[in-house]
């Protein structure tokens, strides 16, 4: 059986008492609470998000039932689920921890959270890439994005490039799909691509989101990926940047693939609200 203590620890201590138990934390060892109080920070943390619900809830009860609507039919992009109080109260809290205005606007383009990606000065070859294999045609692949240009180019663009490999006799063959975005600056839209042909197996296929040479900030999300059997992959980044988020390593033709690398400032897990 588990027991209980609570020692009478001098205040002199504590300092001392605090660096021990910081030790420990950074290791991942679980630890006893002291004096009725948690301090582990995974606690501190969830303790914090926990006040601020009382006010989100308030603040969701006082909206119109169009408004709330309107949540829902987000909510349904992140979730594929009408969970709108569920999305209004992570942005609701995220906006009052960052001393947003309150309350945020729901969008149906984006969730709360999404993927920067910049090229200062244009200087460098910027793109991140999806693979994937074994899939059937015709694919499907669907992404929201907004640009923002800083330098124009006559030459430069956000491009999506879309390869699918698939076998012939005695060797390969490929399907390309570009999508080039128009010059300047673009709002939130939705863009949707048919690659291939019906019912054609592919071996490997390459999805490749680029800026090279372009000077420009590009925000992504809700971007889906499908072949004739379904889904093959789907992402929100609907993680809060607090946690952050960690893609997944290019392996046996699958998954990530960051150039130069995942890291500011050319790629960042950013708040869209």
């Amino acid at each position: 059986m588990v027991r209980l203590v609570q020692p009478n620890i001098p205040p002199e201590w504590i300092p001392l008492f605090n660096k021990i138990f910081r030790w420990f934390e950074l290791r991942g060892i679980p630890i006893f609470a002291r004096m009725w109080f948690q301090t582990a920070r995974s606690i501190k943390k969830q303790k914090a998000k926990q006040s601020k619900f009382p006010s989100a809830g308030e603040a969701w009860n006082a909206l119109d039932d169009a408004t709330k609507n309107n949540w829902n039919q987000a909510a349904y992009k992140a979730y594929n689920s009408y969970r709108g109080y569920r999305l209004f109260t992570a942005d609701y809290i995220w906006r009052q921890k960052m001393g947003l205005s309150l309350p945020g606007t729901p969008s149906l383009f984006h969730q709360l959270y999404g993927l920067k990606m910049s090229n200062p000065n244009g200087s460098k070859d910027v793109n991140f890439r999806r693979d994937e294999k074994d899939l059937v045609g015709q694919l499907t692949l669907r992404f929201s994005f907004k640009k923002d240009e800083i330098t124009p180019s006559a030459s430069k663009a956000f491009k999506v490039i879309t390869t699918a490999y698939y076998l012939i006799p005695g060797g390969y063959a490929t399907e390309t799909d570009t999508y080039t975005a128009p010059a300047g600056d673009s709002d939130w839209q939705t863009i949707e691509r048919t690659i291939g042909t019906a019912d054609r197996e592919y071996f490997h296929v390459k999805v490749v989101f680029t800026i090279e040479g372009y000077d420009a900030i590009i925000y992504l999300d809700n971007l889906s990926f499908s072949d004739k059997n379904g889904s093959v992959f789907r992402y929100t980044w609907n993680v809060s940047p607090d946690e952050g988020w960690t893609p997944e390593p290019l392996q046996r033709k699958r998954y990530w693939v960051y150039t130069p690398y995942y890291y500011p400032p050319y790629f960042e897990y950013v708040y869209l609200g």
